[in-house]
């Protein structure tokens, strides 16, 4: 006859081992479930008429870049971009001569950073840019334009008078599209 505590001992490692790979399996299961599920996430900036862009801003500038330096954050983990603009024109709003914008991404030595749906700023060039009230670009991107000849009077125009709440100025902006900050 077989000793009653090797069956019980048998039965209670059957058990265990069985439970583990049933615990084992259900973990696995949800795992593979969540991961199929799961979509990749985007950044997700609402369209917005000029007009639109313009209520949303606290200030609205008109100015030159002056210095574009990238550099580390303390952690050497993410990169940033100081963008120094020489302030020609508050067209919304009040300042400083000189704004400093921090904007994510950028080059330092040979690693680059590049952030989706910012805006980009080259030395030298001229821009309109919407801020937020936090400083930031509004609407990334599209809150900033490299204007030239005829039509950056044109905008400028419809700017000033949207501005000034003139029923003449269409919410939707002017008749033409302008060049994003592409320059």
């Amino acid at each position: 006859m077989k000793d009653p505590d090797s069956i019980i001992t048998k039965i209670i490692r059957f058990s265990t081992s069985r439970l583990k790979c049933l615990l084992f399996a259900s973990l696995f299961s949800i795992l593979w479930i969540c991961l199929l599920t799961i979509k990749p996430v985007e950044a997700i900036r609402l369209k917005t008429s000029w007009g639109e862009r313009v209520d949303l801003s606290e200030k609205i500038i008109r100015g030159q870049v002056t210095s574009v330096k990238s550099y580390w954050n303390p952690e050497r983990t993410l990169i940033f971009t100081d963008v120094i603009v020489l302030v020609d024109e508050y067209l919304k709003g009040d300042g400083p001569r000189e704004i400093v914008l921090e904007i994510p991404g950028g080059t330092v030595d040979d690693k680059t950073q590049w952030v989706s749906d910012t805006p980009q700023f080259s030395m030298g060039n001229s821009y309109v840019i919407f801020l937020e009230s936090s400083g930031q670009v509004t609407g990334g991107p599209d809150g900033v334009y490299f204007l030239s000849g005829k039509e950056r009077e044109e905008f400028l125009e419809w700017l000033r008078a949207y501005i000034a709440g003139d029923p003449k100025a269409p919410k939707e902006g002017p008749g033409f599209s302008p060049e994003l900050q592409s320059k």
